[in-house]
């Protein structure tokens, strides 16, 4: 029995939820995603201040069916007028899963961007993290409007200083 209790609490141990919250990942964008950095004189996204400060966000745990929770959200971006929905997951998922998560959610809303961070990234570009590491999100934006901060971003020296291909595939 005693050998059954610590291979239940070795699971339990395996299986162990990430302890993030919407909270967690607000400070991230402002403190490092909105944050000037002096190395290249820019943010990492030059639109998170606005979008946390116009409170166009929306931050949401992860749902059982995260593939529906993507759908609903999609079917619902432009009626509660918001420019980024993030996913975050208080449990493990792999990143192979997670990549295949959103190029499945983005086969069937191909109006809108869905990516990901996953922790197992080095997220490091130029001495600045770009990744949140504490687990993994999901992104959701309407393509249109991406497109368009990216257009006008291109022009800008946005691309040159982060040391970015505007056109690479990583882009939408």
């Amino acid at each position: 029995m005693e050998e059954e209790s610590q291979k239940c609490q070795k699971l339990q141990k395996a299986v162990k939820k990430v302890d993030v919250g919407s909270k967690d990942i607000e400070k991230w964008i402002a403190g490092q995603v909105a944050k000037v950095h002096k190395e290249t004189g820019t943010s990492i996204c030059p639109f998170a201040k606005r979008v946390l400060q116009d409170k166009t966000i929306q931050i949401t745990p992860a749902k059982d069916n995260v593939l529906d929770q993507v759908n609903q959200y999609c079917d619902l971006f432009s009626t509660f007028n918001l420019d980024i929905v993030i996913i975050f997951f208080n449990r493990k998922i792999t990143e192979r899963k997670l990549s295949n998560l959103c190029a499945k959610a983005h086969r069937k809303n191909p109006n809108h961007a869905i990516l990901y961070d996953h922790p197992d990234n080095n997220g490091l570009h130029k001495g600045v993290q770009f990744s949140f590491q504490k687990a993994p999100l999901l992104f959701i934006q309407d393509l249109n409007k991406l497109r368009d901060a990216q257009s006008r971003l291109q022009k800008t020296d946005y691309y040159r200083v982060w040391g970015l291909d505007a056109h690479s595939d990583m882009f939408y």
